[in-house]
């Protein structure tokens, strides 16, 4: 079940990594591709995902414990150690992202497969509190840097409050909350804008890889791959078992939590100053590591959740 999900997921990179390496292709192209994925199709994604999910309210409260609870220190060990991990914060804001982003896409595919509608519902009512933490937490590290006081304050809030994945986040839970129906023509505009998404930011992604650089970037690959697929999932796996959540809830979490770094990581580091070519580096190791990977932490959460 999860092969088929990572392998289409792989095979796209490769052809964004094969189209931008062809004579006719041009690096403005790709830029605009990027910027047209990160500013419409990804949030008309996440807008429709949560607009149409209902919530169970009284679940969000544990999940975010255990969102925070690992976050928070994984967090205070990435800067604790961030000595020893980057010398620039364009690679640390990467590392970071690698560190504690997922793919949506390929989570929601192995979970439909485990759990079906059931799992899906309770993996919408996860990314309701995970997917703008994530990315409140991924715009700061990308903002700290060249300014400090009250600047830097204006600036990282500035970049929250305009980031259009939180913004698209916001909408979706408040259209959910509200149980307010879009209207047709509405709903229309958003699925065709939504279907770009995934495609094009994964050729965005392999026109991003640059395998010149991976010899040098092989330490940074390889804290990210361990803080992703290793160190976060067993932190969320420990906060649900202290919690003792119930076996689905504390399944999607730790699912969620063990996934690869998400093709939208390589454009917000792009769009914001990141180290792009480590970021989609850490994307490729993660996808394939991923293979590895999440049928252990399949089978681990089948014996201790």
């Amino acid at each position: 079940m999860i092969l088929p999900a990572l392998l289409p997921i792989i095979g796209i990179i490769i052809i964004g990594f094969s189209l931008s390496r062809l004579p006719v292709s041009s690096p403005a192209g790709w830029l605009e591709i990027e910027r047209f994925t990160y500013y419409i199709f990804f949030p008309s994604l996440l807008v429709l995902r949560l607009a149409d999910s209902r919530f169970n309210w009284e679940e969000l409260t544990n999940i975010a414990i255990v969102a925070v609870a690992a976050l928070a220190i994984l967090t205070i060990l990435i800067v604790g150690l961030r000595e020893f991990i980057a010398n620039d914060i364009a690679s640390m804001s990467s590392i970071y992202q690698g560190s504690i982003r997922f793919n949506t896409y390929i989570g929601l595919a192995v979970i439909d497969a485990l759990f079906g509608d059931r799992g899906l519902s309770t993996a919408a009512l996860c990314l309701a509190v995970y997917v703008p933490m994530v990315n409140i937490l991924s715009v700061i590290s990308l903002s700290l840097k060249g300014e400090s006081g009250p600047k830097r304050v204006y600036i990282i809030v500035g970049s929250v409050v305009s980031n259009p994945l939180v913004i698209a986040c916001v909408l979706g839970i408040s259209l959910s909350y509200t149980n307010f129906t879009l209207p047709d023509l509405a709903r229309s505009l958003l699925q065709i804008l939504s279907q770009p998404a995934l495609p094009l930011g994964l050729l965005a992604v392999g026109a991003g890889i640059r395998f010149i650089s991976l010899g040098e970037q092989s330490w940074q690959l390889a804290i990210a791959t361990v803080n992703k697929l290793l160190v976060l999932p067993g932190l969320v796996m420990l906060a649900c078992i202290v919690m003792e959540l119930n076996t689905l809830l504390a399944t999607v979490l730790v699912l969620l939590a063990a996934l690869p770094a998400p093709p939208s990581a390589y454009i917000l580091a792009r769009q914001l100053g990141g180290n792009e070519s480590l970021m989609a580096n850490i994307i490729t190791t993660q996808t394939i590591a991923a293979f590895l990977m999440l049928p252990i932490w399949i089978e681990l959460a089948g014996r201790y959740l």
